[in-house]
């Protein structure tokens, strides 16, 4: 049964961040042998759309198209690296840490609200995902003691695609969505209430000094 397909949303850094963090997958390789993620692009995940039908997909994806256009290029920075458990404590995550302010944050609020799931995750570039902690144990001293920081501009969104059942599919292009706005929109703050003035005098008339 064919005509099934994933899709994979995410923010493609600079070829110069990507250089960088194959540099780091391949020191981690040869420390702890082979891993789930050793070969994959560096990236920005943002959301998956599971085993859906074009026709269904499609609508999503003009939705997305609008979105993302009312949004502008942003400029993100590396800053150092963290980790995460992931599947208990038998297991961690090392990614690249992306600087959080308020524009950012505001930004990444503002590309949620287009996604087609609204799951809340921190945005990072992972490096080793998932691997044993007692590789975590060799490789994270490396890691720790690195002082990256590191400036790149976003400036579209890649869908990515596969077919659902085919075992050895891999993820090709699919779209790129640009962000076109010159700038972003912020929201408008909710109004602070308006405080009635105390009536000052005895014969019920507003005092106006």
């Amino acid at each position: 049964m064919r005509g099934y397909y994933d899709y994979f949303l995410l923010l493609s850094p600079s070829e110069h961040i990507d250089e960088i963090v194959q540099q780091h997958k391949q020191y981690a390789a040869k420390i702890i042998g082979p891993y789930s993620s050793e070969h994959s692009k560096a990236h920005i995940s943002l959301d998956q759309m599971i085993r859906q039908k074009s026709f269904i997909a499609h609508p999503v994806m003009e939705q997305l198209k609008k979105g993302m256009r009312s949004l502008p290029p942003i400029e993100l920075t590396v800053d150092g690296f963290d980790y995460f458990n992931s599947g208990g404590d038998d297991f961690k995550t090392i990614f690249a840490k992306l600087r959080s302010d308020h524009n950012t944050t505001l930004w990444f609020k503002q590309v949620k609200k287009f996604m087609p799931h609204k799951r809340f995750s921190v945005p990072h570039i992972t490096i080793c995902r998932n691997i044993p902690t007692a590789d975590f144990e060799l490789l994270w001293p490396y890691f720790k003691a690195i002082n990256w920081v590191e400036n790149f501009t976003v400036a579209e969104l890649t869908i990515l695609q596969r077919e659902t059942l085919d075992s050895f599919a891999k993820w090709e292009p699919h779209l790129t969505l640009p962000f076109e706005a010159r700038n972003l929109n912020h929201p408008i703050p909710p109004k602070a209430p308006v405080k009635k003035p105390k009536n000052n005098t005895q014969d019920g008339q507003m005092s106006l000094f």
